[in-house]
């Protein structure tokens, strides 16, 4: 099937390619879109063709409609070998760029801090390697890189991959010692800091803007895919009290009738999609790790998206493959509780963003088939999903009485920000409080606990 301009409508631009059982053209143009490329039509095959991605007849079918249109770019919803990529080119008679190599340049042109520009340049490097020989031309045509592909004879494209080689082994070490540094910052978090929230999910199901309307954030929510490649966390202040440098007396303390809510640390993290490029999972070490930490995962997706289901399962589907090999639990909405034996379990809610792109009919339709979930628009009220991301805390925490001799008065301030304070009472014997804390704060409470 084809689908473009009408013939007489020069421009330039690109034509999208599919072939085989699983094909995502929509998803496919909304990629080309980000990188700033136009898309000028749409070619579809039923299967896949060894050679050429798409059989003979339909290259030249290609090759016919490439010109007609004026195209200058012909994308690839797969990955292609660099001997499919060059048949295609030949028959079509423009470059030929696949999803891989599209999704490395995406990832590039948003990567933001040093890491993740690591990341993506160990993915481009991976992603080069194999294609030196040949000179695809491909890995100019969309920019980027500064390893040389193309050189007189063996002896040069030797080089050319012992320099790849030599540059990712490079990368590699520095990416280990970033992974390093990530885990002692992460222990001290886990150690004396609040609870931990990850939100994780499909690329534009909105995580971004419920981070900043939780947290107060203004971080970047353009309507791009992958607008987010680093993780980012920000405290997300509990109510009630003041700041604990203010004076003693107020310290995270409600009024006689008040109560108080824990602080939460609020982590960001990049966004999945269906046919990640192996190359690019190093790019997800630190949503990874964010997800196995966190004491609640919240797995946000598009409520407006046609294939809701199918990006949702995306994402259970890759974070359990990945917890699993690290001993951790899945996160599916049926059985996030369950796994292997001592495998740590952790509170999983699903979110489903922009219910306000969501007719009223489709709006009951979604709260029929997932009533498990928080249905929110995050540009407009994010409260309830903050109001179940605190119910999911407490059910990790216990709640006590306590007595704080007036002597020992300090050890109010170690409550801020870090237990939701029900009730308090002074009294002669000292300030007598209500509270919830995590298991291992209570312990830490349990000599001035009282029945």
């Amino acid at each position: 099937m084809i689908e473009g301009r009408n013939e007489g409508e020069a421009g330039s631009g690109t034509v999208l390619v599919a072939a085989g059982d699983d094909r995502q053209l929509e998803e496919l143009a909304r990629l080309v879109e980000t990188l700033g490329l136009e898309v000028l039509g749409e070619l579809e095959q039923g299967r896949r063709d060894g050679v050429g991605y798409i059989g003979r007849g339909k290259r030249a079918e290609l090759k016919e409609f490439v010109g007609r249109v004026g195209a200058s770019l012909v994308v690839t919803d797969d990955e292609l070998s660099a001997s499919q990529a060059r048949v295609l080119e030949e028959a079509a008679g423009v470059t030929v760029v696949d999803r891989t190599l599209l999704i490395i340049r995406i990832f590039e042109a948003h990567a933001r801090d040093a890491a993740s520009r690591l990341e993506v340049e160990l993915a481009e490097l991976s992603y080069r390697l194999p294609r030196v020989r040949g000179g695809y031309r491909a890995l100019s045509r969309l920019g980027g890189g500064g390893v040389t592909t193309r050189g007189p004879g063996e002896q040069q494209l030797e080089y050319d991959r012992r320099v790849i080689r030599r540059r990712m082994g490079s990368i590699r070490e520095r990416l280990v010692e970033e992974e390093a540094a990530r885990r002692v910052r992460g222990a001290r978090l886990k150690k004396e800091g609040p609870p931990r929230v990850a939100l994780v999910g499909y690329t534009n199901a909105g995580k971004t803007t419920i981070l900043n309307a939780l947290s107060g954030e203004g971080r970047s929510t353009a309507d791009r895919l992958f607008e987010t490649l680093e993780t980012t966390t920000r405290l997300v202040a509990g109510t009630g009290g003041n700041h604990p440098n203010g004076p003693a007396a107020d310290v995270g303390l409600p009024s006689q009738t008040g109560r108080a809510r824990p602080d939460f640390v609020l982590t960001d993290t990049v966004g999945f999609i269906r046919k990640l490029p192996t190359q690019l999972v190093h790019s997800f070490a630190s949503t990874l790790e964010a997800a196995r930490d966190a004491d609640v995962m919240v797995l946000c997706a598009d409520a407006s998206s046609e294939k809701l289901e199918e990006e949702i399962r995306t994402v259970e589907d890759t974070l359990a493959e990945s917890l699993a090999s690290a001993g951790e639990n899945g996160v599916s909405r049926d059985s996030s509780r369950d796994g292997a034996s001592g495998a740590r379990s952790r509170e999983v809610v699903l979110c489903l963003n922009k219910i306000d792109l969501v007719s009223e009919e489709g709006r009951r339709e979604l709260a029929s088939s997932y009533p498990e979930a928080v249905l929110i628009g995050a540009r407009r009220d994010a409260s309830p999903l903050l109001d179940t991301i605190n119910a999911a805390l407490a059910s990790n925490r216990v709640r006590v009485r306590l007595l704080i001799p007036h002597a020992e008065y300090g050890a109010v301030s170690g409550l801020y920000g870090k237990a939701e304070i029900h009730a308090r009472e002074d009294t002669e014997e000292g300030l007598k409080l209500d509270v919830t804390l995590t298991k291992p704060q209570a312990s830490r409470y349990a000599h001035y606990r009282t029945t």
